[in-house]
């Protein structure tokens, strides 16, 4: 037995891009070279004569005062405490009535 071929046709379509030149301006800067001269300040040196600080060690000897404790007895007084009565007056208030003269 023999398989039998069976040939089909089949139909697809597939876009194809199309491709489209456009052009565009585009600028473009130029390079110039322009020559720019500076003035470079020239540096001097300058000499200047200062007086240098000398420190000099000098030594002087300094008597310290010593404190010495001596103890010292004194006699503290002793309070007492005493009532005393004193009589006070009593203030009594007198009201007096002046007639008014008109």
């Amino acid at each position: 037995h023999v398989p039998k071929i069976v040939t089909e046709e089949v139909v697809r379509e597939v876009e194809v891009p199309q491709v489209e030149v456009v052009e565009k301006q585009v600028e473009v800067p130029q390079v110039q070279i322009v020559d720019k001269y500076v003035e470079v300040p020239q540096v001097q040196e300058v000499v200047k004569h200062v007086p240098k600080i000398v420190t000099e060690e000098v030594v002087r000897e300094v008597e310290v005062p010593q404190v010495e404790v001596v103890e010292k007895q004194v006699e503290v007084p002793q309070v007492q405490i005493v009532d005393k009565y004193v009589e006070v007056p009593q203030v009594q208030e007198v009201v007096k009535h002046v007639p008014k003269i008109v």
